[in-house]
């Protein structure tokens, strides 16, 4: 069923309470939007604890998020016919509710890596040219080249007004290809809204911010999304290879699905592929590999990432030509081969030292991110929780579609093959969390399954309080998920006062020290300046250390203390409470430093000429 389920209907209501009923659902996300930046704005930010933003969010914010979603539920499910501009409005808000929420009660835009990435795109507007020496992330420069055309397009001196809200902007577009999506796997409009309205808080990884990989994932939705609504193979040609392989294996798959205790023919629900002309056909090949060449050009690991997805549609036959894998490859191979000999020339291991070793990948993201304070911990938690609760109820979506006939082998495959990436590489300890980012959109797909089946008219009151339970038990989990960290994930003020300090004072080629890279630094002349961050390396006796980094450097050095690096110390790296504080009462009482900035907490040293 391709189409909106049916509901019961009522007699029509008249006179001013269906006025009301009418009007209701178009002002609740309005006034829901307002008494959240309300309140978000009055947020004592500089209170913020080590459960990041739940520490400070005010009772109205939860209200306003359960009143949006009880006004979205009731839209969908409980009318006869829901109205798609009134969904989109909803939906609208929520993004920038959640996705937004930091960028509200924050008055610098949050991630230290969002500023490193404005100094890239800045190095790129100003000499056109790379420095893939410097930083690996410049043998994949197609995102800072393109931040640096928009930024100078738009007449900005550098991206950082870009950086507040970029996740909003990002996961809008996200949700809209997400829906499609949806209803490209035969999902009906209110189970393609509802999935599109879970995805909101259920992409909690953070990932959407100012960097190549927002962009990137968006590119990884593009290609799937075009391939699955328009090449999809025609039921008279799935029905046709069906008996072919029934043909040769008559005897084992009937035996096989008796075991699973499923029915010989569980794939029966498989949409039809959108109709598209010859022309146009071409066309969108020509958009899939311009996409993926510009993937391949700006992010490591998306194009692996959608070449799996790729090559196992071609193997499960639910996508009819199989030179596109080939040609994936070459595209991915020549780039690599040519454009980026700076960076593998040096760093071979870290491509393919963990190629399919998925214990060692494992433990990378799992047990070795697994330090910090209790608070941190207690986020790490929620986050394995909230993945393992996705992918079981995903399970659970597969089993019942299939014992259904319902099954939809094409969704199947892009939930499963995103797990390939373990076999791979470990990707800095950080490729689970881009495995539950890829396969959401079709973890989501089967889990809404189970609420909204195909087909569904019946105890649509019943459906409509599961789905907003679920929906506020899901915010709930995203608050803490994505926002746990915001102690030492915000950028402070007074942290980028002295950075900026740095910069004004500082002579180009002289070394900045800090205890830990939580510093909004490198944001822009990025190539001028040595940066050494000493982080891990610091034992008991840091003075030593200290002096070493800032006496490698004869054209001089600074040394930077702040309270941002402080807080990443211990309640990330799990330094013990006031790690920092005791480390810069060693350096200001050794003699062998003199102060030179001292403004709201940051303290800039250099070291004493009389002790050189």
């Amino acid at each position: 069923m391709s189409g909106t389920a049916a509901l019961p209907t009522r007699a029509p209501e008249t006179g001013k309470w269906a006025a009301v009923r009418a009007l209701a659902p178009w002002c609740v996300p309005a006034a829901a939007l307002a008494v959240a930046v309300l309140v978000l704005r009055a947020v004592p930010i500089d209170r913020v604890g080590s459960l990041g933003l739940v520490d400070v969010l005010p009772a109205a914010f939860y209200v306003a998020v359960a009143g949006l979603t009880v006004s979205f539920v009731g839209e969908l499910l409980l009318g006869p016919h829901p109205r798609p501009a009134v969904l989109m409005l909803h939906l609208l808000v929520l993004v920038v509710l959640l996705h937004g929420a930091a960028s509200i009660a924050e008055p610098l835009p949050r991630f230290v890596p969002a500023w490193l990435h404005v100094g890239f795109a800045d190095y790129i507007a100003r000499t056109g040219g790379t420095l893939p020496e410097l930083d690996a992330r410049f043998s994949w420069p197609g995102f800072f080249a393109l931040a640096a055309m928009a930024t100078r397009a738009a007449g900005l001196s550098d991206a950082i007004p870009l950086l507040a809200w970029t996740p909003v902007a990002l996961n809008l577009l996200f949700v809209a290809v997400v829906y499609r999506l949806a209803r490209a796997f035969a999902v009906e409009r209110r189970g393609a809204w509802l999935t599109a309205w879970l995805f909101v808080p259920a992409n909690w990884v953070g990932q959407d911010y100012f960097a190549p990989q927002g962009v990137n994932y968006l590119f990884y939705l593009v290609v799937l999304a075009t391939l699955v609504v328009w090449f999809r193979p025609s039921r008279l040609d799935r029905v046709r290879r069906r008996a072919q392989a029934d043909a040769t294996v008559h005897i084992v798959r009937p035996r096989a699905w008796r075991r699973l205790g499923l029915p010989q023919s569980p794939l029966l629900y498989e949409s039809e592929p959108a109709v598209a002309a010859g022309p146009a056909r071409a066309g969108l090949m020509v958009l899939v590999l311009v996409v993926f060449a510009a993937s391949t050009a700006s992010h490591q690991l998306t194009p692996v990432a959608i070449l799996l997805a790729v090559a196992a549609l071609v193997a499960c036959r639910r996508f009819p030509i199989g030179a596109l894998p080939v040609a994936l490859v070459v595209i991915m191979a020549g780039y690599v081969s040519y454009l980026t000999v700076a960076y593998w020339s040096g760093h071979l291991d870290d491509m393919f030292g963990t190629f399919g070793q998925i214990g060692r990948t494992v433990q990378s993201g799992v047990g070795d991110r697994v330090q910090g304070d209790r608070g941190h911990l207690l986020v790490l938690q929620v986050r394995q929780v909230f993945a393992v609760a996705v992918w079981a109820a995903a399970a659970v979506g597969v089993w019942w579609r299939l014992r259904r006939r319902r099954g939809d082998l094409a969704l199947f495959v892009l939930a499963g093959a995103p797990f390939l990436l373990l076999f791979v590489q470990s990707y800095g300890g950080e490729v689970l969390l881009r495995v539950y980012t890829f396969a959401l959109p079709f973890m989501l797909v089967l889990a809404v399954g189970l609420i909204l089946p195909p087909g569904w008219t019946s105890r649509p009151v019943a459906r409509a309080v599961v789905a907003g339970l679920l929906s506020l038990a899901m915010t709930g989990a995203f608050l803490l998920a994505r926002y746990g960290n915001e102690s030492f994930e915000r950028v402070r003020p007074a942290d980028l006062t002295a950075v900026e300090w740095l910069y004004g004072n500082a002579t180009p080629g002289v070394t900045f020290v800090a205890l830990t890279s939580n510093l909004p630094w490198r944001f822009r002349d990025v190539e001028q300046y040595r940066y050494t961050p000493l982080g891990e390396d610091l034992g008991p006796d840091s003075l030593p250390a200290i002096e070493a980094a800032m006496r490698a450097n004869p054209r001089g050095a600074y040394l930077i203390l702040t309270e941002g690096q402080y807080a990443l110390a211990e309640g990330f790296l799990g330094k013990p409470p006031g790690w920092g504080t005791d480390i810069e009462r060693q350096v200001a009482s050794s003699g062998r430093f003199r102060l030179v900035y001292d403004r709201d907490g940051a303290k800039i040293f250099v070291l004493d000429p009389s002790r050189r």
